[in-house]
Parts: structure tokens; sequence; C-alpha cells
């Protein structure tokens, strides 16, 4: 696909890099989701010349369909299990009418920080740029934990909030002493390899999921689901989980409601007593 200028930009050049851009002849290929983000990044670049008096009118960007959001999260089996992996650990042994291991074992090197970037998102819910981030102490170029009051800043001094909603929230019980004991072992922050936080999270957590038995669909965003649906099993309270998440409420309803016991409660009752379908 050739340059264009603004005012050439359309609904059929949108759908036509939109198209080139899945099917690998831009690059390599990517889903319908990143060719969107990418025209929304388009978007808002036009946009801005536009409020800038750079351009005399606003130019519309047609967008690929939304996919359907991704709901996958791991049960407690599947979550020990890859954090097993990280640490080189994977089932040696299965029992033979259910399948289910009996035997573990140590048959590759441990990833320390594998482990404790899972274990973070999963205790957290923060996003796998913000978990790789995160430090000791406070700094300006990603988030923190202030172990001593038991808060965990999400974003740097001085960073500005985006739409991800990089929020404060209180470090979990459970977590705290994983926490105090990791900051005696490593010098930056959590997720640190080799006196150094690493920028993506890829070979060791394939690696890991591998180890664990699990397939492609298992990625590090899957943290983030699983700590929303546990905490919605456990009947946390969706504005609760909204801030401690940095989701919005309309979002966690709709993708991850359903996973709350109360989820509709009052639908499910409402066809118990003796005036259903009375008399007016």
């Amino acid at each position: 696909m050739n340059s264009i200028r603004c005012w050439q930009i359309s609904g059929e050049t949108c759908r036509e890099y939109s198209a080139l851009r899945m099917a690998g002849k831009l690059g390599r290929s990517v889903a319908s989701g990143t060719a969107r983000r990418e025209l929304e990044t388009l978007n808002a670049a036009v946009q801005f010349a536009f409020t800038e008096r750079k351009l005399s009118q606003p130019v519309p960007i047609t967008y690929p369909a939304k996919a359907e959001p991704r709901t996958r999260w791991l049960n407690r089996s599947e979550a020990a299990a890859l954090i097993g992996g990280a640490l080189g650990i994977t089932a040696t042994a299965y029992d033979i009418k259910s399948r289910k291991p009996i035997k573990w074992g140590r048959i590759a090197q441990p990833s320390y920080h594998v482990a404790r970037f899972i274990l973070v998102g999963l205790y957290t819910g923060t996003r796998h740029e913000a978990n790789l981030q995160m430090r000791w102490g406070v700094n300006s170029k990603g988030g923190w934990f202030d172990l001593d009051r038991g808060i965990m800043y999400r974003r740097g001094e001085g960073e500005a909030d985006t739409n991800k909603r990089r929020v404060p929230a209180p470090i979990p019980d459970n977590l705290r002493p994983h926490l105090r004991r990791w900051r005696r072992m490593t010098t930056i922050g959590p997720v640190e390899y080799a006196g150094r936080l690493i920028l993506k999270e890829r070979k060791g957590w394939d690696r890991a999921a591998e180890l664990a038995g699990l397939g492609d669909d298992v990625t590090p965003h899957v943290l983030k689901h699983t700590c929303i649906t546990w905490m919605l099993q456990n009947r946390v309270p969706i504005r609760e989980v909204a801030g401690f998440t940095g989701t919005s409420e309309k979002v966690i309803e709709r993708v991850y409601g359903h996973h709350s016991p109360d989820h509709l409660n009052a639908a499910r009752t409402a066809f118990s007593g003796r005036n259903l379908g009375g008399r007016k």
C-alpha cells in the first residue's frame, strides 16, 4: 500500500489497510484488533492536526469490526502449574484412569523473574507492561510498591495517566510477604533479570506455559482476566473490582459479570412464589 495524503483517507483505504495488515503484506501479519488500534492511533494524530489547524477539516477513520473480548482465565490448578512451569517444574507421571498428574519434577532451570511476574499479575490484575515496570522505590519511569504503607502505585511520579487507568491499589495480604522477600533478593523491582527489568515477557512465559501443558490462548493478559474472575467468584462487588484493577464497571459487568454467583440473581429468583402469573 503506497503512502497517501490525509485528504485521500477514506473508508476504502482504511479497509484496504486493515486487509493488507492482517494478511501480512505490510510486515508480519496481525490480528484485527492490532489493525484497529493502529487506525485509532492514526485517528488521534489527524484529529490533533485538525485541532491545531494543520488540517482544514476533520478526517474520518473507518475501523474493522471489534473482536469479541477474550475471557480465558486460569483455575487454581492451572495457575499452580504455570508458576511451577516458570520454576522449571512439570508433571512427570499421571494417573492412568483420571489422567491427573500424580508426580512432579524439576526438568529445567527456574526462571524466578517469570514466577514473580505471574504472582504479581494474579494477585493484582496489573497489565503486562505495567507489571514489568514495577519498582521498589518512587521513580518517574514506572510504578512502584510502597511496602510500608501497603500500596501499589501502577504509574511513576509525573507520568500522565492514560485510558489504561493505572490506578493505585492496596497490596493484597497474600502478596505482601512475597514482595518483602523479593525486595531482599533484587535491586530494581520484582520482575528483574540479571540486574535489569525486562521489556517483554515472551520466551520465559512461553516455556512456563508449555511445561504447564497450557495452550497458546494462555497469554500474559490472562493473569488480569484471572484476577478479576477470582474476585467476582468470591463475591467481591463489581465496584471494588473495578477500582482495584483499574477497569471500568461497565466492562467488568459486560465481560466478566457472569462469573459472580450473584449475577442476575433477581432474575434467577423471579419465578418463585405463589403470586407468579396471578390476576391483575
